[in-house]
């Protein structure tokens, strides 16, 4: 049985055409299913529990980034396989799974190629993409062995499960059993003094399975998946295998 899980705010109504569509296509591929309507009185978490206590095998999460995301984070422990139909704007993570944007998306779920992919975890929470840490010179990464921190105080730092990177598509893989320290230099400063300094401006990545994010002064805030903010210290690590997800054949791994 399937399961369609709708966002919040695709209550919108300049999205029912698209609605009406991906509906319409559900029900000519015969995959249509039960639907979970979210509003401001039902949360992700209510509905996904909801779903479990019906033995769902699917759960159709329909929206964006941030709608995967959150229902991602609820799934590890329950024997569910997630498909995903785009809509709207911010669907990086429905483009690196080749599934497209809309009614297209049906056709993706209709053909049900399964892979079973990496999640990253940070403390509790689960994250498929990444975990974005904030810049400062006191933050560093503790693997028990060896401590890494940045070189400039304006670098970039993500630890990435999956993420399409243009320059360099491979640089995370969610099927390794690997998770990948990115630091990303800022902006080059000009000037007399910086001139004398050497310029860092290539990406440094470091893959690991287990680490500890640590703040030698006050907590900060990092950000998995863009949407949640987790404090440090985080324990940060790979659970291989963890998620069944419906993918499309143009998937970029």
């Amino acid at each position: 049985m399937h399961y369609y899980i709708y966002d919040q705010f695709l209550t919108d109504k300049k999205f029912e055409p698209i609605i009406n569509r991906i509906e319409a296509r559900l029900t000519d591929l015969g995959i249509n299913g039960r639907t979970e309507k979210l509003t401001i009185l039902k949360s992700f978490s209510e509905a996904v529990k909801d779903v479990a206590k019906k033995e769902a095998s699917t759960i159709i999460a329909v929206g964006n980034d941030s709608t995967v995301s959150k229902i991602i984070s609820l799934l590890p422990n329950l024997n569910i396989t997630l498909g995903i139909i785009p809509i709207g704007p911010e669907n990086e993570i429905a483009k690196m799974l080749g599934i497209p944007e809309n009614e297209f998306a049906c056709d993706v779920l209709s053909a049900r190629i399964i892979e079973k992919i990496d999640l990253g975890k940070a403390n509790n929470y689960f994250f498929i993409s990444h975990l974005h840490l904030p810049a400062s010179p006191d933050l560093y990464l503790d693997s028990g062995t060896y401590k890494i921190s940045s070189l400039t105080q304006d670098s970039r730092i993500n630890i990435c499960n999956f993420e399409f990177d243009k320059e360099n598509p491979q640089i995370c893989n969610p099927k390794d059993g690997l998770l990948e320290v990115i630091f990303s230099p800022g902006k080059k400063q000009k000037g007399f003094f910086t001139s004398l300094k050497k310029q860092y401006t290539n990406d440094s990545v470091f893959k690991f399975k287990k680490l500890k994010v640590k703040c030698n002064t006050d907590s900060l805030k990092a950000l998995a998946d863009g949407h949640t903010a987790i404090k440090t210290p985080i324990s940060v690590e790979v659970v291989p295998k963890k998620l069944k997800i419906i993918v499309g054949k143009n998937r970029m791994f």
